[in-house]
């Protein structure tokens, strides 16, 4: 395919290199950022020597401060690079409720790390993360692609859902005891 085909533009311009911008980066950037937090934070629990529970204390520790200043970063790069998705994030109705019970899980998070109280860490650490992922669903709502593709307009038909629910529920009822016996096999009494 050459680039008259594509509307006049290459393939690197019309699907590399939107990719490859300062914002897209940056969420990239902040992803990362966010699942080397939850990672160090779930294995400070799951470390049995001491020493090594100290050093994912650590990491857990940079990366949540980290994940602070990716956070800023995106939002600084989103002006130029997601104007739609930053002005949901700032004056959505929910935004400012949002955002403050994620700093208030994130302080806790790290209050906890600090003090050695992992369980409550893993807890709170992963409310902060979901906390994230509903922020950028309500930063982009009632889209799924802005400004084209609405929840509603992506939605499949209500019998298509209906179905889907059913089998998902089927799908729990084998999936649940596997997964516990698994937990029982691996985890002992835990």
């Amino acid at each position: 395919m050459t680039g008259r085909e594509l509307g006049g533009h290459g393939f690197y311009a019309g699907y590399v290199a939107p990719w490859l911008t300062p914002f897209a980066l940056s969420v990239g950037v902040f992803a990362l950022t966010a699942f080397a937090f939850l990672a160090a934070v779930y294995l400070t629990l799951e470390a049995e020597d001491p020493e090594l529970q100290e050093d994912f204390r650590r990491r857990a520790l940079g990366s949540g401060v980290a994940l602070f200043g990716a956070a800023v970063l995106v939002l600084v790069l989103s002006l130029g690079g997601a104007p739609l998705v930053r002005e949901g994030l700032i004056f959505a109705p929910a935004a400012l409720p949002l955002h403050l019970l994620t700093a208030a899980t994130a302080v806790t998070a790290l209050a906890a790390l600090w003090s050695r109280r992992y369980r409550l860490a893993r807890l709170v650490a992963a409310v902060q993360v979901s906390l994230i992922l509903w922020g950028w669903a309500l930063s982009q709502y009632p889209y799924v692609l802005p400004p084209d593709l609405t929840i509603a307009a992506a939605a499949a038909p209500a019998v298509t859902l209906r179905l889907a629910l059913g089998a998902l529920g089927l799908g729990a009822v084998v999936l649940l005891p596997s997964l516990l016996y698994l937990f029982r096999v691996f985890k002992g009494d835990v």
